[in-house]
């Protein structure tokens, strides 16, 4: 078994639910790396996992659950069921990119943390904020009733010309 299903094991009930302990309990830790590389405006975090889990005091499958976080912000993202404790990571982070998806993720307590002052100005995080908010909002043109003028320019109503065949 991989180190990410016996995270997933641990971290959900058999009917999918989280198990709340194991989460209160990886969060704040969880949060603390991000503090660290937002802080240290760290690019590049290399390393295997055993020696990424020392480095940030968490468990190999604690590091492999931050790693799955952290995937769709990578250039290249990792095949989570691959990963062993010897496995070599190499997690190149952008930001801006890493930003929006703490925003999507709506993970609140990571987008808000103060050290993301030393990487965006108050206005930048707003912006961003707001692209990611945007990007997932959909726009419905306005409805055309069947007896409006044609888009088509045809001069037709609409149920006749190309709504006909609706």
């Amino acid at each position: 078994m991989s180190l990410y299903s016996d995270w997933m094991k641990k971290a959900f009930s058999e009917d999918g639910r989280s198990v709340e302990a194991i989460w209160n309990s990886y969060l704040p830790r969880e949060q603390k790396v991000y503090e660290t590389i937002i802080e240290q405006k760290l690019t590049k975090v290399e390393g295997t996992v055993n020696e990424l889990a020392e480095r940030f005091h968490l468990s190999a499958e604690e590091t492999v659950a931050f790693i799955d976080g952290l995937n769709d912000a990578l250039p290249t993202p990792y095949n989570m069921d691959e990963l062993t404790e010897d496995s070599a990571i190499c997690l190149d982070i952008d930001f801006e990119r890493l930003f929006k998806k703490m925003v999507e993720y709506r993970a609140e307590h990571l987008y808000t943390l103060p050290q993301w002052d030393g990487i965006f100005d108050a206005e930048t995080r707003k912006r961003l904020t707001l692209e990611q908010k945007r990007s997932r909002t959909i726009v419905k043109g306005e409805k055309i009733g069947r007896n409006d003028p044609c888009p088509c320019g045809s001069g037709k109503k609409y149920k006749k010309c190309c709504g006909a065949n609706l």
